[in-house]
């Protein structure tokens, strides 16, 4: 579940920062030319202005509205600027940060499933956290998805039968550096990565040039334990790329 509410508080907080550190510059202007203090201030108007464009437009993303697509290309442009002010002034008054990340990964979906992709299924590349698989299992899946045994008792097993069925590409990364390396080495044309909100921030960030389609994990057992998969939501974001 999203919470626009604190999203909004830290783009207000935000604009509260920028209205007072115009009121500040135009203090040491007043001694400089008018058509500087003004160029300034006017630089500074359109910043708000698309800072506020851009939270109607995350807000109604939010809500389920549907969004033009260009739109929804410069409101992530706009997102990617102001991110990283945004998650320092949400670590500042407390909101935690994966809400932030949450919406980002939301916009990121949405645009783009705003757009329309025909891909082979082996054009698909599957990225899966290492901590899907059973801690206490001595498997080595990283290297090869297939070295599980289908137990059952984690979602391993549901990949590679979804592998086998959907003639996609999975693999468990360790982490970013060997998740990286698999795009690298592999030149998919889609990513479905499953991860915490940090992670596929990140990974969003990191592969700006393929689609990069992010499904959240679930963590009945904390942060990188025995976390679970929503296979379904995988074979949704499959079936989107491939229509």
């Amino acid at each position: 579940m999203i919470d626009a509410k604190k999203y909004i508080t830290t783009i207000i907080i935000l604009l509260g920062i920028i209205m007072v550190g115009v009121s500040i510059i135009n203090v040491f202007l007043l001694n400089l030319t008018h058509l500087f203090e003004v160029s300034v201030n006017i630089i500074v108007v359109l910043i708000v202005t698309a800072i506020i464009f851009s939270t109607i437009i995350t807000y109604k993303v939010i809500i389920g509205t549907d969004i033009n697509s260009k739109i929804m290309n410069i409101n992530f442009k706009i997102v990617n600027f102001i991110f990283p002010m945004m998650i320092k002034i949400a670590s500042l008054v407390g909101i935690s940060k994966d809400e932030i990340r949450k919406v980002y990964v939301k916009l990121n979906n949405k645009y783009i499933h705003s757009q329309k992709y025909n891909l082979k299924n082996e054009d698909i590349l599957i990225l899966i956290p290492h901590c899907v698989q059973k801690s206490s299992c001595k498997l080595k899946v990283t290297t090869d998805i297939k070295n599980c045994k289908q137990c059952g008792l984690c979602n391993i097993g549901d990949l590679v039968r979804l592998k086998e069925n959907k003639n996609v590409n999975i693999f468990v990364a360790t982490g970013g550096t060997l998740a990286r390396k698999m795009i690298l080495e592999n030149k998919p044309k889609a990513v479905i990565a499953v991860a915490c909100e940090r992670d596929l921030t990140t990974g969003v960030q990191d592969v700006s040039k393929i689609p990069v389609l992010g499904v959240f994990n679930k963590r009945p057992n904390g942060p990188c334990v025995d976390t679970c998969i929503d296979v379904e939501e995988v074979e949704n974001a499959i079936s989107f790329f491939t229509v």
